[in-house]
């Protein structure tokens, strides 16, 4: 009899580690993340992992209260590709009738981390709530072709890939992106999807 109580506290006890283990993953109700931080090696690795789909469109709104400045041909989407290293994204666009550009984002050192649950129900394969996740990089943005007359003054980017996942952050979590440049002489969007 004191065998078996042995054997069953002994599988208890590695059923709990096992339990703890596998839901170092799970998100629980109401769950809120929000910070500002060193970008970590972790999260280099993910990005450069990360692939553009091959099409962009350009944000705008139905009213057409949107206004685009600083880019030179203006077309609802554009073909692009992005090249990423350790100084940063080059990413070439080449809008409807065929005129490219490309823009320089350079890697910053910090990354803004969203994690949320936003309560719709969705639960997480690794348990609780489906969180939407967000990593958001910005910092100064330059630029050639279409993009050039908008940044020949200091302009800013900002790049937001966005996602749905656990709470261990992935860069498979990461399904979309969104990037925008504002300055005084350039202020447009461009939204599209992560292979």
């Amino acid at each position: 009899m004191k065998i078996y109580f042995t054997f069953l506290t002994a599988t208890a006890l590695v059923l709990s580690v096992v339990d703890s283990i596998a839901c170092a993953c799970c998100s629980d109700p109401g769950e809120y993340r929000f910070k500002n931080d060193k970008l970590t090696g972790y999260e280099l690795v993910q990005i450069q992992a990360m692939t553009f789909a091959p099409t962009a469109q350009r944000y705008s709104t139905d009213a057409g209260d949107d206004e685009v400045m600083g880019l030179a041909s203006v077309s609802k989407s554009y073909g692009v590709s992005a090249t990423m290293d350790l100084k940063g994204w080059r990413l070439t666009f080449q809008s409807e009738d065929g005129k490219t550009g490309f823009l320089m984002l350079p890697l910053p050192k910090k990354i803004t981390v969203l994690a949320a649950d936003i309560h719709d129900e969705e639960t997480s394969g690794g348990g609780g709530p489906l969180l939407y996740k967000e990593w958001r990089f910005e910092g100064p943005a330059r630029g050639e072709g279409i993009f050039q007359a908008g940044l020949v003054t200091a302009a800013r980017y900002t790049l937001i890939f966005q996602g749905r996942g656990n709470r261990c952050d992935n860069g498979e979590d990461f399904k979309n992106w969104r990037l925008e440049v504002t300055g005084k002489k350039a202020s447009y969007a461009f939204y599209g999807e992560l292979q």
